[in-house]
């Protein structure tokens, strides 16, 4: 299972009339969402759902116009307390070749946090967690070539390349004060000239 995370916030204002906000109380966000196919991609559409409670005192705070707030127009006033309602749309994405076929990918929120803030209005923030099974990942199948396996008792001449290119020249350039050992590797004799 893979997980997707992300964060959300939304901001709410509300009418001068009902005062500034000052508590929120009972906010619960609730993904409600459909998934569907098209061509290439599967596609989870719906909405975030928002309930809130917030507690309001008299007084006004300037408004300042800014699209960064949603207006909450109607609220449900008993007291000092306004319930609300609201839908945040979500559209999530995944192209077909990413997901395990027969496997359906399914929304989660939590980390729910609230507070008003200094323009009276209150934020609304969440975590979305997107959980889905990613499909697996093709394993690239090279040609083998079939390789004849050397005789163990059979010497095996190694030809030794010549030139800047290689890698362990240094080990065949020692000066006479170091020995030169041959071992031999996976059982297979290796025969090398050495000069005696």
């Amino acid at each position: 299972m893979t997980t997707k995370t992300w964060d959300v916030k939304e901001q709410f204002r509300f009418p001068p009339s009902f005062g500034v906000p000052k508590e929120i109380k009972n906010v619960a966000v609730t993904p409600q969402c459909e998934v569907t196919e098209k061509e290439n991609i599967i596609q989870i559409v719906g909405i975030y759902h928002i309930t809130c409670h917030v507690k309001f005192e008299e007084g006004e705070e300037e408004h300042h116009a800014t699209s960064e707030f949603t207006e909450i127009e109607d609220l449900d006033l008993q007291g000092e307390v306004g319930y609300f309602e609201y839908a945040v749309p979500m559209s999530i994405e995944f192209g077909k070749d990413k997901l395990k076929e027969g496997s359906k990918p399914t929304v989660q929120v939590n980390h729910i946090n609230s507070k008003p803030t200094e323009h009276a209005a209150i934020e609304v923030g969440w975590t979305v967690h997107c959980e889905y099974e990613e499909a697996p990942v093709p394993v690239p199948v090279k040609p083998v070539a079939e390789v004849e396996a050397p005789n163990p008792a059979e010497p095996v001449e190694v030809k030794i390349p010549q030139g800047e290119e290689f890698e362990l020249q240094f080990i065949l350039d020692l000066d006479d004060g170091y020995s030169k050992l041959t071992f031999p590797s996976n059982n297979v004799l290796i025969k090398q000239k050495t000069d005696e």
